[in-house]
């Protein structure tokens, strides 16, 4: 088994305490609860930034859309 390398964070009490509850009700450790929270805070980063990015160039990727569907409709016959 490989040693896995740690290292100590400073948290508040009623933060342990939470981490603590939560491993118990997950059936884990605080380790993975920690790292699951990163997970999810990253996801949810990268889904802001998405939706922030289609906000401001929906409309742009639409009408790109459309054009290239445009293309289909050539009445050139399909290439394998």
């Amino acid at each position: 088994m490989a040693v896995v390398e740690t290292t100590t964070i400073r948290v508040r009490r009623n933060t342990h305490q939470r981490l603590v509850e939560e491993a118990k009700l997950a059936g884990t450790s605080v380790v993975e609860v920690i790292e699951a929270a990163v997970d999810l805070l990253e996801e949810q980063r990268l889904l802001t930034s998405m939706d922030e990015s289609y906000r401001k160039y929906g409309n742009e990727i639409r009408e790109e859309m459309k054009a290239w569907d445009a293309t289909l409709l050539d009445g050139l016959a399909d290439v394998d």
